[in-house]
């Protein structure tokens, strides 16, 4: 067995566990199980998404369905460098976007494009669970900086973690799991912050942007992006999550066109696509996303379903974090134990994820991807479980 992976068996057993938990309480309760645990929506892509896809697949003649270069598809990497240009007020070009097999592939490829051993990567928590087991995985020195009390930003202590050896900082906007978005006037102050290091430390720090539920804003906080306040900035993006399409692994990497090294680090991107075997996604998605480009979720559903599940559980006596993007709904346990928390609310048939997960301890993520009867239908064992501790 490869002493890599025993290395990383702290990062992988805490979802392994979960993974366990689930199967078991899926053999348990089969269809009267409530699932809110991973984001899968139960409800599927909307017709206007799968009318695409089957027109994409019954055009498919010739080299369409063939190789792409390993930047991605050239329509497709300029339709969404004309989008974003748009959205932003950016000049992007082309070049800036390099398509990747989803988020995941995306992180891969900018941690070991911009990182080595001896550069540190600032992570910000709560975190999706896997960014430091890339890291970790591809021997990147990583810190943890927890978020402020309300899962906001706490600039003074980004402040006091950077050093002379810190090359980046990952965040995810809106914040995952907590749903939180982050106001102009943060990222303002974080760009300021690491634009004082770089001069102080003579250094390059770069700002990576995991923005996969960026569609997913079902409040009134308009979302601004790193890319609009810090020029070194990334932005991951995933089709996935905004189409209900997280199995095609279909998603980019930005690169700012306002980065002074920009074209190099975009082809080093390119370069790193094809050295670590990520390769673009597949040739009908790339195609498909061209007509996608503009759809937008209806989030009216999601937010409905985020205030009321939001409102019983208060009522239940709930601490929840105030949020106002993606399925998710972050909900301190009531017990030190959050595994534990989430075994009992198994027990009753309900599926949660325990912040233990995303770096910070004390927490479930609930994800309100579940019919909306099933949801309804599992908040009674929240109040139930309250009453037994």
């Amino acid at each position: 067995m490869s002493n890599g992976l025993k290395d990383l068996d702290a990062l992988l057993e805490p979802q392994e566990r979960l993974d366990r938990l689930i199967a078991a309480t899926f053999r348990r309760f089969g269809p009267r199980l409530v699932d809110l645990s991973y984001a899968n929506p139960y409800d599927g892509p909307d017709e206007e998404v799968l009318r695409a896809l089957a027109r994409v697949a019954a055009e498919g003649r010739g080299l369409s369905l063939q190789y792409t270069p390993y930047g991605g598809r050239v329509v497709t990497r300029r339709a969404i460098a004309t989008r974003l240009s748009r959205e932003y007020g950016l000049q992007f070009d082309l070049r800036d976007i390099i398509m990747t097999a989803g988020a995941t592939a995306a992180l891969n490829v900018v941690f070991r494009g911009l990182f080595g051993p001896e550069d540190e990567v600032i992570v910000l928590t709560p975190c999706w669970q896997d960014y430091p087991l890339y890291l970790r995985n591809l021997d990147i020195p990583t810190s943890f900086v927890a978020l402020g009390g309300d899962k906001h930003l706490d600039l003074d202590a980004i402040g006091r973690a950077l050093s002379r050896t810190t090359r980046g900082i990952v965040l995810s906007q809106p914040g995952c799991p907590t749903g939180v978005v982050y106001a102009k006037e943060e990222l303002d102050g974080l760009a300021t912050l690491l634009r004082e290091a770089e001069a102080r430390f003579g250094t390059s720090i770069y700002l990576i942007s995991d923005e996969v539920h960026r569609r997913l804003v079902w409040g009134r906080r308009p979302l601004h992006s790193p890319l609009l306040s810090y020029p070194r900035s990334l932005s991951i993006y995933s089709f996935g999550k905004a189409l209900a399409l997280q199995g095609q692994r279909t998603g980019y990497v930005a690169v700012s066109p306002r980065m002074p090294e920009n074209d190099e680090v975009r082809g080093t991107l390119e370069r790193y696509v094809r050295i670590m075997g990520c390769c673009a996604p597949a040739s009908l998605m790339q195609r498909a996303v061209c007509e996608l480009l503009d759809r937008r979720p209806r989030v009216e559903a999601l937010a409905e379903n985020q205030k009321r599940v939001r409102s019983t559980l208060a009522d239940f006596g709930y601490e929840i974090c105030d949020a106002e993007a993606t399925f998710f709904v972050y909900v301190k346990s009531p017990i030190r134990d959050d595994f534990r928390f989430a075994e009992l609310l198994a027990a009753h048939a309900v599926l949660v994820v325990p912040s233990t997960l995303f770096h910070e301890p004390g927490h479930v993520r609930l994800s309100l991807t579940a019919r909306s009867a099933a949801i309804a239908a599992g908040l009674p064992a929240f109040a139930g479980v309250l009453k037994r501790l």
